[in-house]
């Protein structure tokens, strides 16, 4: 039989552990599969008479099934030889972790190796199987290992179970649910006094032809058929766990389940057992009981055969937004609205027989079908699914977890074919010892920046910068001089340390890399051949799956958590990375320096014998680089188009590029018509980049307020604004004009009149810990509390709190302000703040370069300024600003005297 593998578990038995493999078959029914004949390891690192050591091991621990000794390469250093250690298996999964402090305390013990890897992901990386792959299992006659039922379509022992390629996604099932509690006196609801009253459940596909289902704890009249009520809240969630088991789904998920919905549901259920109302909830495919755990701020859910995937850390992983709320959310992303039952009203809802209890239930199935449309329409598994794929890991994993187990997991399968042991993660001491240790950890190169309004700027990336490096020299645990030393030359990296050259032995990490590169141009060419939408999603979300694990291998090395951790590879990866920017900078500047463009051709000054007339020269100079880009500018005393920038731009990467060691490469990328730079890691580009035939455009800002979500949303219009004007019209009057109109509406604001810029004035902060665990109090601490003493609950951990400042004279900190209850209570505003420390400073950044300064932009129409007190009219004052400006501009930008006299008139 053939399915894809959703999740894994094992049990135990008398004969030993056997593993369980979930998944669904192409043919759309789910699968149990039990595997036998696994046993759990691991590896001792020992001095000594090794035979001792493994008959010690044998009497002392009753566990242990048996002892080998094998030879293995220790986990970092260039090594001449193996060295033989000790191979302990033992009877059950549990008694590794049982026994391994006490195996060090034995004579000769040094060292356990693999000791804290999870019996099914060990299964999964010696049997080489992948999360989310395809097996063709062989069902052997034996009977299933257990007596227990299995809420699966098929449940078999496998005979035999290898992987098989296979491009499609099996039909998989998604179910997302939301409750709906009873608060008391409108105040949030707790588990202990307030009731489950509806639980709305969406499928896909659909349950009996209902693509959602309500479920009521009182009896409803004038619903549809999707709407179920019952007597109680327990046999109403009697109903829900047996909709949740006969539907059978692969996707649990749901907005914000994990925090609020799975626990609250959790402890209603213990809560109504406790007092003689029996709630059968079973949800795992082997009939678990809906569960949690809580580990400091995260709580941790696992269906055994499914997998949980709350939207809300997707949302907030994926996209960039002010807030995260549903309703937010659905309305930026989905352009629907969310349904809306006040806190405040919905036991009077609830009470109601009529039209607004029929509101409520429109109210609860609206959360559910935003929630499930946002994994479908949003396609927020492709990603996740495709780097459980690439990486091994299973989905559950790589939805919960961060990059270091995809990596941990790569490695474990090389390591392991290149017969290489790898430490257990490390303990708080040697972390700390590691923090301490990384202060001396380098960064990329930033090169400081000409700054100003520059045209025609060609901008060049090394692809896949660190990665490459590491291939090109080959940095790698496996490769680090230590004690062993290779015969001949070694690769010595600016920032010091040694490295044998692959001609010596290939590192393990760069052969991953490599691997991985590979599979992403194979991919790439797949996706141009792709057949079907369907086809091209799954290589999209593939190719960007091995670009993400690509890049994570240099932040695994200098990750102070990591199983593996070499300061020494980290440093020598950058300060290769920083040699690489400053050569390209001489290359261009010197060697380079100037491209003739000749009848649709680049050509460098020595491959022609002579100038022609209408040859169009272009100078080189770079005017600024930051890690794996190069910014050139490109000046001509005649036009450079787009077209004509981009031939200099692939004849400067294909340069480049041929100086640098394989696979390393610069390519050309786009060209910034204007490039607005304040400073290092700080700049905006009218930006064009190829799309087949075409140049689309775009700006894209660098470190600029337009990007940072603390700073209020009229900040971003308006720098978004100025920079249109300055970049795309060329138009710095414009810019100025409009930041003093946006000036003048802030000063003269009405709340009343005006309720819907409070949106725009409205800065969020996250709520990350409780508030008694800050030091200092904030802003946002301070509407916590406000609203935690109106409502008697607290905004939960991990919410975007939203908050203005109103007018007083209080301190800063304790005039932030609920939003909503400015709007509804008409709370005048700070405008001052909002004018002087949110709007002009960022904007003055901008500005500022063209001799703008706030004096100019600060402006009210009710009051008399400065201009008005002038001997001459305003317009002739505002016209000597404007030549004022336009001198700037000119000193600022080289431009094209026969056809314009200056910035404004673009």
């Amino acid at each position: 039989m053939n399915f894809q593998i959703l999740d894994a578990d094992y049990i135990g038995t008398q004969d030993g552990p056997v593993v369980r493999l979930f998944g669904r078959a192409e043919d759309g029914k789910s699968v149990c599969c039990f595997v036998p004949g696994f046993e759990p390891y691991f590896y001792i690192n020992a001095e000594g008479e090794l035979d001792k050591l493994s008959t010690m091991l044998r009497e002392r621990f009753d566990v242990i099934k048996k002892v080998e000794i094998v030879p293995k390469f220790e986990p970092v250093g260039y090594q001449l030889s193996k060295k033989p250690m000790l191979k302990v298996t033992t009877m059950e999964p549990r008694n590794v972790p049982e026994i391994r402090d006490d195996v060090l305390g034995l004579p000769g013990a040094k060292e356990v190796y693999e000791t804290d890897i999870l019996f099914r992901n060990r299964f999964l990386i010696d049997k080489d199987l992948h999360g989310m792959g395809w097996v063709d299992a062989e069902p052997s006659p034996e009977a299933p290992f257990s007596d227990d039922r299995i809420y699966c379509d098929s449940v078999f022992t496998a005979e035999s179970i290898k992987e098989i390629e296979k491009l499609s996604i099996s039909p998989l099932k998604y179910l997302a649910f939301d409750i709906e509690c009873l608060p008391i006196d409108g105040s949030m609801p707790v588990p202990e006094t307030s009731p489950v009253i509806m639980v709305s459940m969406s499928f896909s596909p659909a349950y009996k032809g209902h693509d959602t289902v309500v479920l009521v704890a009182k009896n409803v009249e004038g619903a549809g058929e999707d709407v179920e009520s019952f007597e109680s809240e327990s046999s109403m969630l009697n109903r829900f766990f047996e909709i949740f088991q006969e539907y059978d789904a692969d996707i649990i998920s749901g907005y914000n389940i994990n925090d609020f919905d799975i626990p609250y549901i959790t402890d209603r259920v213990n809560i109504l057992s406790n007092s003689g109302e029996y709630v059968k909830s079973s949800v795992g495919r082997d009939g678990r009981v809906l569960s949690y755990r809580k580990i400091g701020n995260r709580t941790m859910v696992s269906i055994p055969g499914r997998v949980v995937v709350d939207a809300l850390p997707l949302m907030r992983a994926q996209y960039s937004l002010k807030r995260y709320t549903l309703r937010n959310v659905a309305k930026e992303l989905l352009d629907k609205e969310k349904l809306d039952v006040a806190p405040s009203e919905m036991e009077e809802y609830w009470r109601d027989s009529g039209e607004k209890l029929l509101r409520f239930i429109d109210y609860a199935r609206r959360d559910s079908e935003l929630a499930m449309e946002l994994f479908l329409k949003l396609q927020l598994l492709d990603k996740h699914i495709a780097v459980a794929q690439v990486s091994g890991s299973l989905l559950q994993e790589v939805v919960d977890g961060g990059q270091t187990s995809m990596v941990d997991n790569l490695l474990l399968r090389e390591y392991g074919k290149q017969d290489r042991v790898i430490p257990p993660k490390p303990a708080d001491e040697l972390v700390a010892m590691r923090n301490r240790s990384s202060e001396g950890l380098k960064g990329g190169e930033v090169l400081e920046p000409k700054r100003g309004l520059l045209e025609n700027v060609v901008i060049l990336d090394y692809k896949s910068l660190y990665p490459t490096i590491m291939m090109a020299h080959n940095l790698c645990y496996t490769t680090v001089v230590e004690k062993d030393r290779p015969e001949g030359e070694t690769i010595k990296p600016p920032s010091g340390g040694e490295f044998v050259s692959s001609d010596v032995v290939k590192g393990i990490m760069p052969s991953i890399l490599e691997s991985l590169l590979q599979r992403r141009v194979e991919t790439k060419k797949k996706m141009k051949a792709a057949s079907s939408d369907s086809e091209y999603r799954v290589l999209d979300a593939t190719q960007l799956a091995l670009k993400i694990l690509l890049n994570s291998f240099y932040g695994y090395s200098g990750y102070t958590r990591a199983r593996l951790y070499s300061l020494t590879l980290a440093n020598a990866v950058t300060s290769f990375g920083r040699n690489n920017i400053l050569n390209t900078r001489a290359l261009i500047n010197g060697t380079i320096s100037k491209v003739i463009l000749r009848e649709g051709s680049a050509y460098f000054t020595e491959e022609l014998s002579s100038l022609d007339p209408d040859d169009n020269i272009v100078s080189l100079s770079v005017v600024y680089g930051d890690t794996d880009s190069v910014f050139v500018q490109c000046s001509s005393k005649n036009d450079v188009s787009l077209d004509d920038a981009g031939l200099v731009g692939s004849k400067i990467a294909a340069t480049v590029s041929g100086s640098l060691p394989d696979p390393m490469e610069l390519e050309f990328e786009s060209i910034a018509r204007r490039a607005l730079f304040i400073a290092k890691k700080r700049y905006a580009i009218w930006v064009f980049e190829r799309s087949g035939d075409e140049w689309k455009d775009g700006i894209k800002v660098k470190g600029m307020e337009t990007v940072r979500r603390d700073w209020c949303g009229l900040t971003s219009k308006t720098l978004n604004s100025v920079l249109e004007m300055v970049l795309k019209e060329g138009n710095v009057e414009s810019a100025v004009q409009h930041v003093r109109g946006v000036v003048d509406g802030v000063r003269n604001l009405d709340v009343r009149k005006d309720s819907d810029i409070i949106e725009d004035l409205t800065m969020t902060r996250m709520f990350s810990k409780k508030a008694t665990s800050y030091k200092n109090k904030q802003p946002h601490l301070t509407v916590a509390e406000k609203i935690e003493q109106r409502t008697g609950t607290p905004p939960p951990v991990g919410e975007r709190i939203p908050f203005v400042i109103v007018a007083g004279k209080d301190l800063f900190v304790n005039r932030a302000e609920d939003p909503e209850y400015v709007k509804e209570n008409n709370i005048p505003i700070d405008v001052d703040y909002y004018i002087k420390k949110q709007l002009l400073p960022p904007v003055e950044r901008i500005l500022g370069v063209f001799g703008v300064d706030m004096a100019n932009l600060d402006y009210d129409s009710k009051q008399k300024g400065l201009f008005d007190f002038s001997d001459k009219p305003q317009d002739e004052t505002l016209e000597f600003k404007k030549k004022e400006v336009d001198e700037k501009v000119q000193q600022q930008t080289p431009v094209d005297k026969k056809s314009q006299s200056s910035l404004f008139d673009f």
